[in-house]
């Protein structure tokens, strides 16, 4: 026996880009052929693919895919994605924008891919079986009980999520995990009565609100460059605007604006959109249309264009947090559960790699899981490497920001990440 044959059943929980791909990963590399998905998420909600906004996928991304689905899966990323060619900074009204050509394809052989989020996931469920996923279930899940060598995941400390028990239980269910909280703490049940509060405990907030979309509109190409992507950053910081090709035929567009202070007496902070209901999506597109024209800024012109002609449906929410460590480990002691994407290793989103390291995951859970002995070491094998990629991605990530604040020669921390492959 080895440790694909201990993880005969494996349930995956989140059915998002993580949860899909490393279902894929361990049935296309694995050979594990019982791995069922379950997520949260309505049916209407999980087949649409204007749902969420964008993905951007380096090198390292696109290798671990390939590995994952093939040529062909690579081939279909490529043909509903758009090559990016390089960055332009719009600087001010009065100089000319800064261009810095993208490397990723010289230095690699791959170039970097962006492709609409909802599109991406759509890619990875057609992958797999239909009846292996199931919608609109799996967000209730609060703990589980041992049954021998396998768990059963549990609703209440009464209450079986499913009749039957599994060898693995595969916690993919974004930064506010319930499983990372059960690992962290030694635990079979988030706190009675408690359950939201303890998914979010070691998160951080990272003091900004971000809003992006999609829209079904080509840049216009006499206006940009075709296959780039567009930045301009306002007067201190307080409001970033991005926009860029999202495929043949759409457009992103991305808002970061930072939480300000009410009044300088005190050290509360006032986040942008706190006096709406962020359920209204169309008071969030009003005010965040408010908000950006009253800068006065010509710079931010080319996202305000994109966010008017945008459906206040397709707009997307997103609090800048991250946890407050990776690790130690990503596996439960008893061996059951294993950590992959978000719930594993929620990073700033200024790294812009929660999709690429997702699919590092996936492919070298797999790799793994097929090498292993046993389950239990071929997890710890896993563990130990992703927790080290990532921990080692935000260090030269901080000497580099340290070094930039000096006026010091940088690292391009870039060139290191897209350097990953499977081993």
């Amino acid at each position: 026996m080895n440790a694909s044959d201990e993880a005969n059943t494996t349930l995956v929980v989140g059915g998002g880009l993580a949860g899909l791909a490393t279902a894929l990963a361990l049935r296309n590399i694995a050979g594990l052929s019982e791995v069922r998905i379950v997520e949260a998420s309505t049916d209407e909600s999980f087949n649409n693919i204007q749902e969420g906004a964008g993905v951007q996928l380096g090198p390292n991304g696109l290798r671990a895919l390939r590995f994952i689905g093939g040529e062909a899966l690579l081939s279909k990323i490529m043909e509903n994605g758009v090559e990016l060619k390089g960055t332009v900074i719009v600087i001010s009204s009065k100089m000319d924008p800064m261009v810095i050509p993208d490397t990723a394809e010289a230095d690699t052989g791959l170039s970097q891919v962006f492709i609409p989020w909802g599109v991406m996931r759509s890619l990875l469920a057609e992958q797999l079986p239909s009846d292996s996923i199931s919608t609109g279930v799996g967000g209730d899940i609060t703990g589980y009980q041992p049954v021998e060598s396998t768990i059963q995941p549990m609703i209440t400390p009464e209450k079986p999520f499913l009749p039957q028990s599994f060898d693995l239980v595969v916690g993919a269910d974004g930064a506010a995990s319930t499983f990372r909280h059960l690992i962290q703490n030694d635990a079979t049940f988030l706190p009675p009565n408690k359950a939201q509060a303890a998914r979010r405990s070691d998160l951080k907030d990272g003091g900004r609100m971000n809003i992006k979309a999609v829209v079904p509109k080509k840049m216009d190409e006499a206006s940009f460059k075709p296959g780039h992507s567009y930045a301009h950053f306002a007067a201190g910081g307080g409001v970033a605007c991005f926009a860029g090709p999202a495929s043949a035929d759409s457009t992103y567009w991305a808002i970061s604006i930072a939480d300000e202070k009410k009044d300088e007496e005190t050290e509360d902070m006032f986040e942008f959109l706190s006096d709406i209901d962020r359920d209204d999506n169309n008071a969030v597109k009003q005010t965040l249309l408010s908000k950006l024209k009253g800068l006065e800024l010509e710079e931010c012109q080319f996202v305000i264009d994109l966010i008017e002609s945008t459906e206040a449906k397709c707009i997307y929410l997103q609090r800048s947090i991250e946890a407050e460590a990776i690790g130690p480990s990503l596996v439960s002691k008893d061996n059951n559960i294993v950590l992959v994407g978000d719930a594993a290793h929620c990073m700033s989103n200024s790294y812009g790699q929660s999709s690429n390291f997702a699919f590092e995951d996936a492919a070298s859970l797999a790799v793994c899981i097929r090498d292993g002995k046993d389950l239990g070491s071929a997890l710890e094998t896993f563990s130990k490497s992703r927790v080290a990629r990532c921990i080692e991605m935000q260090t030269r990530s901080a000497e580099r920001a340290a070094k930039a604040m000096k006026g010091e020669q940088v690292e391009d921390v870039s060139k290191w990440i897209f350097e990953w492959d499977i081993q």
